[in-house]
């Protein structure tokens, strides 16, 4: 049994899934005895198996390491990683122990397999928590350079795991180490339709720090009608948030109302007005 976890541990980490199947299906005593979530050793970063089934998309050891085998996508290695950071590195990302080679010559059918093991890993449910709810996969879990999933998912352009993981709740403004955001790190790659689209959901998402201008405007809201509310004062604060649209995306303010007009941000702002205010 001892060789055939050496082969099945040489198999996992060269991506090898016909072999690493094989070997795990054909030895019922060492399919019975092995443990996803155990530690290969400093050698190996403290990888698990299920960290290296996650890494090269391994989906149907991956399905068993979680379903069958009590596998834990939280586990992290020696860098923080979760199983979650290593699927969506994609095969082309540095990672602690080098670049993975891509071995697959058509990578849509990678990209694919990766958002269907996404997916497996997502319905994932572990221990019962407190309050009947069960563990689930911590997506906007960060690795030691201050990483989510998202950040890799965004980087490897691999657009429905982005699309899955925000649908999940996933951060869109937490910043890594290099005080980048997923949409940072998918620009940085030449992702600019990808990059764009996060952008556009930036804009029209309630960031930590649009929570002071929508406290404001709620509390013009509550007050009472003798307050009278001036409607120069309504005029100020839209133009105010036009102009700090337009400088968010760098672009001109009438797109930056245009842009919040159709989000129902902004129903009666005069450009003109906020190019006065923009101009003192």
């Amino acid at each position: 049994m001892g060789n055939t976890a050496t082969k099945f541990r040489k198999a996992l980490i060269n991506g090898d899934e016909l072999l690493a199947c094989q070997l795990y299906e054909s030895n019922p005593q060492f399919k019975e005895a092995l443990d996803p979530n155990a530690t290969y050793g400093e050698s190996y970063q403290h990888n698990t198996p299920l960290h290296y089934a996650a890494r090269h998309a391994m989906m149907r050891i991956l399905r068993s390491f979680l379903l069958n085998k009590d596998g834990n996508p939280n586990k992290r290695n020696v860098q923080n990683e979760t199983s979650l950071h290593l699927l969506c590195m994609g095969p082309q990302i540095m990672t602690s122990e080098g670049a993975l080679q891509p071995r697959i010559s058509r990578p849509y059918e990678d990209e694919q397999r990766r958002t269907e093991c996404l997916q497996i890993i997502l319905t994932w449910t572990g221990a019962k928590l407190d309050h009947g709810e069960y563990e689930s996969a911590d997506i906007n879990a960060t690795d030691n350079k201050k990483n989510t999933c998202l950040h890799y998912a965004a980087a490897s352009g691999m657009r429905t795991s982005v699309e899955l993981l925000l649908q999940r709740g996933a951060d869109l403004f937490v910043e890594n180490e290099n005080r980048e955001t997923p949409c940072d790190c998918a620009e940085k790659q030449h992702h600019k339709d990808l990059a764009l689209s996060l952008e556009s959901q930036m804009v029209f998402s309630l960031a930590p720090e649009a929570e002071g201008i929508e406290a404001e405007y709620a509390a013009l809201d509550r007050r009472e009608l003798y307050e009278g509310l001036r409607p120069q004062d309504l005029r100020r604060l839209k133009d105010m948030l036009i102009v700090e649209t337009a400088d968010m995306l760098q672009a001109p303010l009438f797109t930056a109302e245009a842009l919040l007009r159709a989000h129902g941000t902004v129903k009666h702002a005069n450009t003109d007005t906020s190019m006065r205010h923009l101009s003192k």
